[in-house]
């Protein structure tokens, strides 16, 4: 009997030890942005820009490669300046033209760890793209914030 009324004792006072519930605001998450250039037509052998949230709801964290086989390695950039809100990735490849990407094609994922409720927001910046030939190209980037599966 005495067991039973200790386990009943522990079970009550287990209620009372439990943490508040975390505000909203106050949680974090972890989010990934696919990097997208797109070199209309021309074969992409080099390419540099700034990835940057704008809205201050987010670190940097992580950076991880393409798809395609010519940026499938992590892109270049300062690991110090990654922790902070922005950061410069830079990436080439010496394969022939027609071993590199000429559409639109998944270059870098930028990893973020995020605070607060707030929606991400980013901005791109293209510094230079390069064919194969060295020769500067035209590039336009996008991304898209990779949604839970």
């Amino acid at each position: 009997m005495r067991q039973l009324w200790f386990i009943l004792f522990l079970g009550l006072a287990a209620g009372s030890w439990a943490q508040d519930a975390v505000p909203e605001e106050s949680r974090s998450r972890f989010c990934a942005v696919d990097i997208y250039l797109d070199a209309k037509g021309a074969p992409l052998a080099a390419y540099q820009l700034e990835f940057a949230v704008t809205n201050g709801a987010a670190k940097v964290v992580g950076i991880e490669g393409g798809d395609h086989p010519a940026f499938r390695d992590p892109p270049f950039y300062d690991p110090k300046a990654m922790q902070q809100e922005r950061v410069v990735v830079a990436a080439f490849s010496t394969e022939p033209a027609a071993r590199l990407p000429n559409g639109r094609t998944r270059v870098a994922t930028i990893h973020l760890h995020g605070s607060g409720g707030a929606a991400l927001q980013f901005e791109l910046k293209v510094g230079a793209g390069g064919d194969s030939d060295g020769k500067r190209i035209f590039v336009e980037a996008s991304g898209k914030e990779r949604k839970d599966q």
